[in-house]
């Protein structure tokens, strides 16, 4: 029986738990649920003891600004995705530019009807399901672009993206994930929506697909790793490419923008929701 830590964390309201939320989803995290309370929102996140140990202090000094940890609970293993089903997602809806109506939604939700962008995801963390600001503004700046073609998803967690950009016209996308179990979901969306065959899902960074070039490249990761790894988005984007990127704040945008500028990459446009914000370059060299 392999044994988890529960970790609780008490924040202010939505948009703190949605920041911490975001913090944690960098470390093996396999779950993530919130309930509000009086004094505004418990967040409960679950991972393995072991993994928990090795990046404890890290995790809790990135998120303490933004929260205060409750409680630190020994549990043993549980079926986290019928948790999730029973108790946390609904349906999401995007509007996309175009006037089209995108939904999110689990195996066991209703289809919706036949000129809507059906996704479905059967996700083992919050992150993924749409419902998150960032994941919608992604999508909505898929939706803008007019031909994907060969697509790059870095981070892909449960494959949203990925599928988004393939309803949207993409034609094939390599999904990239350090988390085994993110690239195990992602390949649980791409079975349910039918696309197997268009994604390629691999374990690792955006080294793994080194020497491969794309038209589109997806990125809702966190400032830092977008900063980090911008020298290898640029040299896999083709001329006249695009990279969307989300997963920061507004306080980060200044910091991301000059670096792609310096490397000939233009701002196309930005959109943000609740602080978060989502912003699409694309390459003129």
């Amino acid at each position: 029986m392999r044994h988890y830590i529960e970790l609780r964390i008490e924040s202010s309201d939505e948009e703190m738990a949605e920041i911490v939320t975001a913090f944690l989803s960098d470390y093996p995290f396999e779950t993530f649920s919130s309930q509000p309370t009086d004094n505004g929102v418990t967040l409960s996140g679950y991972i393995l003891h072991k993994e928990w140990q090795e990046c404890r202090d890290e995790a809790l000094t990135a998120i303490a600004d933004y929260g205060t940890v409750v409680s630190e609970t020994e549990i043993e293993s549980q079926n986290w995705n019928a948790t999730w089903e029973a108790e946390s997602f609904n349906p999401v809806e995007v509007e996309l530019c175009d006037g089209r109506t995108m939904v999110i939604r689990a195996p066991h939700h209703p289809m919706p009807n036949a000129d809507t962008v059906d996704i479905i995801v059967s996700p083992q963390m919050s992150f993924g399901s749409g419902h998150h600001h960032t994941t919608r503004m992604m999508c909505r700046n898929i939706a803008t672009i007019g031909e994907l073609g060969r697509t790059l998803d870095v981070g892909c967690g449960t494959g949203v993206l990925s599928i988004a950009a393939l309803k949207l016209g993409a034609e094939s996308v390599d999904a990239v994930d350090i988390d085994p179990w993110s690239t195990k979901s992602a390949e649980e969306a791409a079975e349910l929506n039918g696309l197997k065959e268009k994604m390629d899902i691999l374990l690792g960074t955006v080294e793994t697909v080194e020497g491969r070039t794309y038209d589109t490249i997806l990125a809702n990761i966190n400032r830092n790793i977008i900063l980090a790894d911008i020298d290898s988005y640029v040299k896999a984007l083709n001329n006249a490419g695009h990279l969307i990127v989300s997963g920061f704040l507004r306080s980060d945008v200044e910091a991301i923008e000059s670096a792609c500028r310096e490397r000939g990459l233009s701002l196309v446009s930005e959109l943000e929701e609740e602080e978060w914000v989502s912003l699409k370059f694309v390459n003129r060299e």
